[in-house]
């Protein structure tokens, strides 16, 4: 089974990198920069924490989307050790076109399903993530 779900999420990177790299961009970037373009304002380490993924990846790759100018950082006045993430108006133009390319991927594979297998799906994935994020918690 984890076989064929990893699979699956081959299939979606396989599917997008082609159109984020032609952005300019790569995956790491654009996961990055979609998320604080869909949350607003948040910090390095929100988006680290939301998208799992090391600290020092994210300081990295924000400073590539820094330099590209689609993101820009501010001290945040509550606490000024860290900064307030905003994607700039250039960001958005870049992303907004891809910024839902996952959802439309897994929307052409979901025309396998019928839209109560769909909604099935949907419930099964929220539970098993749930499950899962119980037992990640116990390992720690």
């Amino acid at each position: 089974m984890f076989t064929t779900l990893y699979a699956l999420i081959q299939c979606a990177k396989s599917y997008s990198h082609r159109q984020i790299r032609q952005m300019g961009i790569t995956d790491t970037e654009h996961l990055i920069c979609a998320f604080v373009y869909g949350h607003g304002d948040v910090s390095q380490d929100d988006v680290a924490a939301a998208l799992q993924m090391d600290k020092t990846t994210v300081a990295k790759a924000l400073v590539s989307l820094e330099g590209k100018g689609h993101i820009t950082r501010r001290p945040n006045p509550e606490n000024r050790r860290k900064n307030i993430l905003s994607v700039t108006q250039a960001g958005k133009e870049k992303i907004s076109h891809v910024v839902h390319i996952y959802d439309d991927w897994l929307n052409l594979v979901y025309q396998a399903l019928s839209d109560g297998e769909q909604q099935q799906f949907q419930s099964y994935c929220r539970r098993l993530l749930e499950r899962a994020e119980q037992v990640n918690k116990g390992a720690e």
